[in-house]
């Protein structure tokens, strides 16, 4: 099972940097007090507003960017009580951020392909993930599908192009991209051999994309990873809150059930029991 890790740390940040989106999202730029080495695509962090005004509990976000040592975004999409008071936090008001949290997504060999497929603020964890995949000389074997149910919800999309990896993007509505879902694109890539079935596949949305990405995966025999949205209560696995059933054949399965904020968020698709 997964450990936290050693330069995890709770701290009062200051809000820097607010970028607005369309359809009830925004981007939070925040500077911590000190360092962070540099961080794996997929942890996250657990933020609230530092003078108490949300819910107790805070809530867990993926780290999007690291532009800095001392400076992290975050990609917030306003849907309950927890996101609706972060997005009352006003430019150089502070957070409270407790991080870095949970296990990341693997980076294989450069030249092993890799797929990205993101829906919505599911995009989040992949940015870096492109860069470090840029980094490595692998550009041209990384691709994105990132898909949402209009244009105002690709969030992120030029910054996400901008690392030199091949970029696709869907919407449901047609008003940006291919008019469909990433999963259609998906098939269509693995049927069209434009996307080799030895890659890595890699995926973060909501969890009916989720559920049915897994279903797809394991009918064409793929090697995949999910990062999995859970309730979540502390973040480094004291309160049991947010469980996921374990594949009994898999790393995991010497226990029933794994902390999605402790062994994951990122998980091995053969670890767990999802789709």
């Amino acid at each position: 099972m997964g450990k936290l890790a050693g330069d995890a740390r709770s701290e009062k940040a200051k809000v820097v940097r607010i970028q607005e989106w369309p359809g009830s999202g925004f981007t939070v730029e925040v500077e911590l007090a000190s360092d962070l080495t540099p961080l794996k695509p997929g942890v996250f962090a657990m933020l609230s507003p530092a003078d108490g005004s949300g819910p107790m509990i805070p809530r867990p976000f993926s780290i999007l960017d690291q532009p800095s040592p001392r400076r992290l975004t975050f990609l917030v999409q306003v849907m309950g009580l927890g996101t609706q008071a972060l997005a009352q936090v006003a430019m150089g008001e502070y957070l409270r951020v407790l991080l870095p949290l949970g296990n990341g997504f693997s980076l294989p060999p450069a030249d092993r392909p890799v797929v990205l497929v993101a829906g919505g603020v599911g995009c989040a964890p992949f940015l870096l993930y492109l860069r470090a995949r840029a980094a490595a000389g692998a550009a041209d074997q990384t691709r994105l599908l990132y898909g949402a149910r209009s244009q105002d919800f690709l969030w992120e999309r030029e910054a996400l192009a901008s690392e030199g990896c091949l970029v696709e993007l869907m919407t449901d509505d047609g008003s940006v991209g291919l008019a469909g879902t990433v999963l259609d694109a998906m098939v269509a890539g693995l049927k069209g051999e434009s996307i080799p079935p030895d890659a890595l596949f890699c995926a973060c949305g909501p969890e009916g994309l989720l559920r049915a990405f897994c279903a797809q995966a394991q009918e064409l025999e793929l090697d995949y990873q999910i990062s999995l949205e859970t309730y979540m209560g502390c973040g480094f696995g004291a309160c049991n809150a947010c469980p996921v059933p374990t594949n009994p054949e898999g790393a995991l399965g010497d226990w029933p059930l794994a902390k999605a904020c402790l062994d994951g968020p990122v998980f091995a698709g053969k670890d767990v029991l999802f789709s």
